[in-house]
């Protein structure tokens, strides 16, 4: 296909039915969708309002595609980190498929956000409280 090809009418009413058809299956669980959904901080304050049943959580900054480095393992790049008005940090995970989403990850995650949270002389009762959230496409965890 050239680019005049492109251009002419039937080019483009191709390329919309192809784009439509892959929108119409686009759900909060694919990557691209997900991270334009939480672009909107609205958008990550209600999902953190409704999983911790609470209406007062107000984010007042967020990260998407956060890269921690762990300098003696593994690193991770964290989906969303949020940090709300009471400086509790939030990281907001979307895991479309079963490989992957264990607590065990849940656990790395946290580790790795407490990691980068305290500052070098700062005693460990000043990290502040942190949550993973993992949202699955399946049960996971088998807890229906």
């Amino acid at each position: 296909m050239t680019d005049s090809t492109i251009l002419q009418p039937e080019g483009l009413e191709q390329r919309y039915k192809r784009y439509k058809e892959k929108i119409k299956h686009f759900t909060i669980m694919n990557d691209i969708f997900m991270r334009n959904v939480l672009k909107e901080i609205s958008c990550t304050e209600y999902i953190l309002q409704v999983i911790m049943n609470r209406t007062d959580i107000k984010v007042i900054d967020q990260t998407l595609q956060k890269d921690y480095k762990n300098l003696q393992g593994r690193s991770a790049i964290l989906d969303c980190v949020a940090r709300d008005a009471e400086n509790n940090f939030f990281n907001v995970e979307i895991q479309g498929e079963n490989d992957g989403a264990s607590p065990k990850r849940a656990r790395y995650h946290c580790g790795l956000l407490d990691m980068n949270l305290l500052n070098p002389g700062e005693p460990f009762d000043s990290l502040p409280e942190t949550y993973i959230i993992f949202i699955t496409k399946n049960d996971v965890l088998g807890y229906n």
